[in-house]
């Protein structure tokens, strides 16, 4: 399971709660909320501190890595991503024929956007299918992992394939498909831990959050933070939902909980926003220091905390993440970034690839946003049409 999970956590920023945070009381966003009845699963808290528990005990990397690439999902810290590097890089050099160490350096420097490294890899790994996939969904090559997630959902079907699947559907914009697929992944489960049903519970939330509808999405994202405190992706997803659907006197009291906990540059970011503009400078100060350390794990990151603090400096970290992969969330992100910069021709350009049917309803909204600036007036009433946007 840790193997699996560790696979599975692919972001890039994540916090350590205690079980004082768990916000069981929650009260849904939505009318009606789709979230469904999912297994019990352990305490999320007593299963963070087992992880670094087992990680002191383990003797040996191939037991060690998987748990040290779960917790870096988990934490999100930088200093965890540069555990997993100097591990995996030490295993690598000692065994460079170890099918298990070249493995897991691939994952690594997948985690950390290093693609390029991770891609050169690829032909010494055995069995690689998996993690050419994964890499090249990452990297915005969806002609070639879109059918290979479609093909794996429909020979294995379990929670993982389905899920992933549905992640998959959801980035190319057919996020009522996702939906069908993610209701499917949940039917399928068969394990209560709780590091897989919150990354269930987090994807489901990311698909309604690309399709616009944040309130569905604040519940998911809310159910999967009460089930892991420490995963602090549900946390800062949480809260900016929370922000999204009027209720910012609730997203402090998350963040400001989670912050007693640990001080990640994305609580502090958030604090700022959410009536504490004296940790403004701390949170710009980490978010340098997490770029300079490991800058193609972080820009996009750092950029979407800087698109109402410092425009310019967005736009220059989002278009070192755009650089570093194609997809439309990092064109997306350029052109929003474009737009606070008061660049409306540079936000035209990065959004073009995003005024069609295949791209999210989230990102096409920003499309006809930049559309709307830049005096591409027809272009703008298309989206604006396809959106169901009236003037």
């Amino acid at each position: 399971m840790r193997t699996l999970v560790a696979a599975l956590l692919l972001c890039a920023a994540c916090h350590r709660g205690a079980s004082r945070h768990h916000d069981a009381g929650l009260a849904p966003a939505s009318a009606v909320s789709a979230v469904p009845k999912l297994p019990r699963s352990p305490d999320g808290v007593a299963e963070m501190k087992r992880l670094d528990a087992e990680i002191k005990l383990a003797q040996i990397p191939e037991t060690a890595m998987p748990l040290v690439l779960a917790r870096a999902g988990l934490t999100g810290r930088v200093e965890d991503y540069q555990d997993a590097l100097a591990r995996s890089e030490t295993w690598f050099k000692e065994r460079p024929d170890n099918r298990d160490a070249i493995r897991t350096r691939i994952e690594v420097l997948t985690k950390v956007h290093r693609f390029a490294d991770a891609r050169a890899l690829l032909p010494k790994a055995t069995m690689s299918d998996d993690l050419a996939v994964t890499l090249d969904e990452a990297s915005g090559h969806l002609e070639r992992s879109a059918p290979a997630r479609e093909a794996a959902a429909k020979q294995f079907p379990n929670t993982t394939t389905l899920v992933e699947y549905a992640g998959s559907l959801a980035i190319q914009g057919d996020t009522d498909a996702a939906l069908v697929q993610m209701q499917k992944g949940a039917a399928a489960i068969h394990d209560n831990s709780p590091e897989l049903i919150t990354w269930v519970l987090f994807q489901w939330g990311r698909v309604y959050e690309l399709k616009g509808d944040f309130a569905q999405a604040r519940d998911f994202f809310a159910e999967a933070h009460r089930r892991m405190p420490g995963y602090i992706e549900a946390t800062a997803h949480l809260a900016q939902a929370m922000m999204q659907t009027g209720d910012n006197a609730g997203a402090r009291k998350i963040v400001e909980a989670a912050l007693t906990d640990q001080r990640h540059p994305e609580l502090l970011g958030l604090a700022a926003q959410l009536g504490h503009p004296e940790l403004l400078d701390e949170a710009k100060r980490e978010w340098e220091r997490y770029v300079a350390a490991l800058p193609e794990a972080f820009s996009d990151h750092a950029a979407r905390f800087y698109l109402t603090v410092d425009p310019a400096r967005a736009l220059v970290l989002a278009r070192v993440n755009l650089a570093n992969r194609d997809t439309s969330e990092a064109r997306a992100l350029v052109a929003q970034a474009a737009l606070a910069a008061g660049d409306p021709a540079a936000a035209c350009e990065a959004a073009l690839p995003l005024a069609t049917a295949k791209a999210p309803r989230a990102q096409r909204f920003i499309a006809w946003r930049a559309f709307s600036k830049c005096g591409r007036a027809d272009d703008a009433d298309r989206v604006a049409r396809d959106l169901g946007i009236t003037r």
